[in-house]
């Protein structure tokens, strides 16, 4: 595959879309404006289709959210769901939490290292069609991918991925969910070993850098190979100790000195602690994990999140909108009131 062509088109719709509004909308707002079921739903709709068509403003989605849409068994409600995404998005996603993870931790790594940086606003983007089906192919034929073939997936839009899915009898309900019951008991028994917050954000970041070790030391190798042209030796891969970087990075949060760098790796860990932290709050309905996953994708990358209260509740009881300088709201009234403002 031809990664720089791949890097090409990303750009290429990061400084397409650079001057518009980017507005992340969470699964539920997404059937709000499908379904239409009250008068203010569907002025959001409209509203929206308005704001999109004058390039005032765009509404990419993420892998995240195009699994959560299929959890709908309704066949004509699914395909209405994507024709609006279709319409809303121009078909442009952001790229998947991994690929962010990648980006980000380059960019700091060349920030701290005095080297060239690119704008991670600009190259965070891509379409649709890449972030689902590029991973398939690669799985399984990697020597297909070659630049005319990555035009051709970039091309195709959600409602013909489900076309596709359907003709070849794969297309069928998405039934992820959290297991609630481990989770309860989990908080339960781990209940009185943090102090306070921090201590507590920083047992679960521990654990999500754990789970991505092995991603960001190829990440380094990558770095070393784009700065010497030369790959890392299996000698040389001995002698390093490669725990180094997620030891940086919770060492660096542990020091609180972060801040906004690497949001893909603060933002799910931190929202985790905040349903651990409060002792009231039972898991429920086995939506957390895409929830966060939402969070981490919508805040550093987007000026607008429209969500649920108790999600928006969350994050502004860490100020994680003031950091990351988006704006969340989950009443439809502010949300009317806010994008009548852009539309002037």
């Amino acid at each position: 595959m031809n990664n720089q062509h791949l890097s090409n088109i990303k750009l290429e719709i990061g400084q397409s879309i650079a001057g518009q509004t980017k507005i992340y909308l969470d699964t539920n707002y997404w059937l709000k404006i499908t379904d239409c079921k009250t008068e203010k739903d569907a002025f959001l709709c409209n509203l929206l289709i308005e704001l999109v068509e004058t390039k005032k403003v765009i509404l990419p989605i993420s892998e995240i959210t195009f699994w959560e849409i299929l959890k709908q068994s309704d066949l004509k409600s699914l395909k209405r769901s994507a024709l609006i995404i279709d319409k809303l998005s121009q078909g442009i996603s952001i790229a998947c939490e991994k690929d962010r993870q990648r980006l980000e931790f380059l960019h700091f790594v060349k920030a701290n290292s005095g080297k060239p940086l690119y704008n991670l606003n600009e190259i965070v983007w891509s379409k649709i069609s890449i972030v689902i089906l590029l991973p398939i192919f690669l799985k399984y034929d990697p020597d297909t991918l070659k630049p005319g073939f990555i035009n051709f997936l970039s091309d195709i839009s959600f409602e013909n991925i489900l076309t596709q899915l359907q003709a070849s009898s794969n297309l069928k309900p998405f039934y992820y969910k959290d297991d609630i019951d481990a989770l309860n008991q989990g908080k339960e028994k781990h209940k009185d070993e943090n102090k306070n917050f921090h201590e507590m954000y920083l047992s679960e970041l521990g654990g999500y850098l754990q789970e991505f070790e092995q991603d960001l030391n190829s990440y380094f190798e990558e770095f070393y190979f784009d700065e010497t042209g030369n790959k890392v030796s299996d000698q040389e891969r001995q002698d390093v100790n490669y725990k180094s970087w997620k030891n940086m990075i919770y060492n660096l949060s542990k020091l609180k000195k972060l801040i906004d760098k690497l949001p893909s790796y603060r933002i799910f860990p931190e929202m985790n602690a905040v349903a651990r932290w409060n002792t009231n709050r039972k898991y429920k309905d086995g939506n957390d994990t895409f929830d966060f996953l939402h969070v981490s994708a919508a805040l550093p990358y987007f000026d607008y999140f429209f969500t649920e209260r108790e999600l928006r509740t969350m994050i502004k009881q860490r100020k994680l909108d003031e950091i990351y300088n988006c704006t969340v709201l989950s009443n439809i009234d502010e949300i009317l009131e806010i994008l009548n403002q852009n539309a002037t």
